[in-house]
């Protein structure tokens, strides 16, 4: 009876520690730690940039005394400049306004008879506008529209007199965009607007301009 139960109860022992032996070997690994998704970007905050780009100017010319021919021309032009504004962002969809200002060097000169000249040169544009666009994350797509305007200025050089006056004009502007933002914030962007300057009327002989413009540009913007 002694050396049965002595039997069982070693082999019980025995038992125990080979359970406890493999259970000893092994080995829990930690669970791995799952990388927090970068946070989406938000378009809301006040930004200043840059730009530059290219003025397609038409400028169509009357004369209502018919002292000179009326005629239309159209220059490619130069445009570069600064643009600031604010955008508030309502879950994708993304408002703001803007207004921005422009060199150009967009212009057309018509050589007439015994050397005279005549030169009109868009020498500044801008424009204040809204925007409404729908964000994809650091995507921005959007169109926009306002109020456009700029000086232009008519020269007339003649054997015999030289004139320039500058004239406001003031107009419409609507177009198209989008933006990128590389990081939280620097952005950067891509758009087209037309703008329309409408007319102006010049002191000399009365001579009425119509200016129209489509422009392209690209841009960096800083987010504050």
């Amino acid at each position: 009876m002694n050396i049965r139960f002595f039997a069982l109860a070693s082999a019980s022992v025995l038992a125990l520690g080979v359970v406890g032996a493999q259970a000893a070997d092994l080995t829990y690994e930690p669970a791995p730690v799952t990388a927090a998704a970068p946070a989406a970007f938000n378009w809301t905050g006040f930004y200043l940039g840059v730009h530059a780009g290219a003025a397609i100017t038409d400028f169509d010319y009357s004369s209502p005394q018919g002292n000179f021919a009326d005629f239309n021309d159209d220059n490619t032009g130069f445009l570069g400049g600064v643009q600031a504004g604010y955008n508030w962002q309502f879950d994708n969809i993304v408002i703001g306004a803007q207004t921005d200002f422009s060199y150009t060097s967009a212009k057309v000169s018509l050589d007439g008879f015994e050397g005279s000249n005549f030169e009109q040169k868009l020498e500044w544009l801008g424009s204040t506008t809204g925007r409404i666009g729908y964000a994809f994350d650091n995507l921005l797509v959007y169109g926009k529209g306002g109020v456009a305007y700029g000086q232009s200025k008519l020269s007339l050089n003649t054997p015999v007199v030289a004139y320039d006056e500058s004239q406001w004009h003031v107009g419409w502007t609507a177009g198209v965009g989008a933006e990128y933002a590389f990081t939280q914030n620097i952005t950067g962007l891509l758009e087209y607007n037309y703008v329309d300057l409408g007319s102006q009327t010049y002191a000399f002989d009365s001579v009425k301009a119509d200016l129209t413009s489509n422009v392209i540009k690209a841009g960096l913007n800083y987010k504050f």
